[in-house]
């Protein structure tokens, strides 16, 4: 999982870190249907589901999230779900920041805010046995009161901090999410903030921040124990927010010049939403076909591949010096072109190990049935790469041939020397 942070880091005994992850994988559900492992889901009279997790672990992940991702803030705040996330720790209606902060710090809590277009999410990790006084601790910092001051410390203090940690790569995935989506909600941007108050992040909050668009999982947390918290310790609004527009991907291009010596490409076709099993496993393995091909031509080639709840993108991103990006880029599109059911076996093996790999780390697993949940959409860990081994040679050139349909360029750097889609 690839994150990006975004904000200053505090350290004491605890540490606050504010992350921004352009996507939360695909499908690695928390609950691997296994011996020893097992699942819950609750859902409250005020519509908080919450779910359990029990790895039989020595440490706990607790994630409050909402279906509050960037593709929700308004065409002209964007940014708004960035500030809101650099917001976690600030004061609550009834309890002073700093004091949630730290007790979260007293009790070993490492807090951690993050954010994808479809999820926001705030999590917390801490040893088994105080699991109890962190989710009371998490319920208050759920409940942010968005104080003016507040929120203008937070501009102050966090995003000229957060620029720092915008590279080429990052700025590369953004744009391409701009020229796959363009204004559609997908299209909007995790990062820049234009013009948003206080008084913007309350609206929000009270539209989209409630009981009903969020979940409180816990991995290797008692069920009781959270149901019992979500019930009597997260003051969540009951409102029934506005449905987002449904995706629709178009492909183009957007560029955006920087300075350096080196460019930063992203390319990608439409990908699938989280909601089909099936087509999230196909894609699992293209995106593995196509890193495989874009890594003959240069070492630097990062994958692709993002599901959220209504579309998806899969792809390569690269980057080189200014000298070579137009060969570079050249000869990764005819590779993208080019690609076919070669090398299915590797591809597939090497999908689902990672798959499984992943669903062994706590804050992973609670992050991942997080987004699950809010997407409607549950698969474990087993039954995902079983759909990644049951993928076929026709189903991969399927979705080569859609990716390959309507391609999407993002380019950061010296754009004049990237080549256009016309020109690939």
């Amino acid at each position: 999982m690839l994150s990006r942070p975004s904000g200053t880091v505090a350290k004491t005994e605890f540490q606050l870190r504010r992350n921004v992850l352009p996507a939360l994988k695909r499908f690695v559900s928390a609950a691997a249907k296994s011996a020893g492992v097992q699942e819950k889901t609750t859902v409250l009279e005020n519509g908080l589901r919450v779910s359990s997790v029990e790895l039989n672990g020595a440490t706990s992940s607790i994630v409050l999230a909402f279906r509050a991702g960037s593709r929700y803030q308004p065409a002209n705040k964007q940014g708004l779900t960035h500030l809101i996330r650099n917001s976690v720790g600030r004061d609550a209606p009834n309890f002073p920041g700093l004091a949630l902060v730290w007790n979260t710090a007293q009790n070993g809590g490492n807090l951690t805010a993050v954010s994808n277009r479809d999820v926001l999410a705030i999590e917390v990790n801490v040893v088994r046995d105080q699991s109890a006084v962190v989710l009371s601790l998490l319920g208050q910092l759920g409940n942010n009161a968005f104080k003016p001051w507040d929120v203008e410390d937070v501009k102050h203090d966090t995003l000229p901090a957060d620029a720092t940690y915008l590279t080429g790569t990052t700025i590369a995935f953004e744009q391409l999410h701009q020229a796959a989506f363009r204004n559609g909600g997908l299209g909007l941007s995790n990062y820049s903030v234009n013009n948003v108050s206080a008084k913007d992040l309350s609206a929000f909050a009270k539209e989209r921040l409630v009981a009903g668009e969020a979940v409180l999982v816990g991995v290797n947390v008692d069920h009781d124990t959270l149901v019992q918290a979500g019930s009597t310790q997260f003051p969540l609004a009951q409102n029934q927010p506005a449905k987002a527009t449904p995706a629709k991907y178009f492909g183009g291009e957007a560029r955006k010049d920087g300075r350096g010596n080196r460019s930063y490409v992203a390319i990608a076709g439409e990908g699938s939403a989280i909601t089909s099993v099936k087509d999230v496993a196909v894609q699992a393995v293209v995106a593995q076909i196509l890193l495989n091909a874009a890594q003959k031509v240069t070492s630097e080639a990062i994958s692709v591949n993002v599901n959220y709840q209504d579309s998806g993108l899969v792809g390569v991103q690269f980057a080189a010096c200014n000298t070579q990006i137009t060969q570079v880029t050249k000869s990764i599109a005819s590779a993208i072109k080019s690609a076919k059911a070669d090398g299915l076996d590797n591809a597939k093996n090497t999908a689902a190990v990672q798959v499984l790999s992943d669903a062994q780390h706590a804050s992973e697993v609670a992050l991942e049935k997080a987004t699950q949940v809010l997407a409607g959409v549950e698969v474990s860990p087993r039954e995902f790469a079983d759909a990644i081994r049951a993928v076929t040679a026709q189903d991969v050139t399927q979705a080569l041939s859609r990716v390959n349909g309507k391609l999407s360029l993002a380019a950061y750097g010296s754009t004049s020397l990237v080549p256009y889609l016309d020109e690939l």
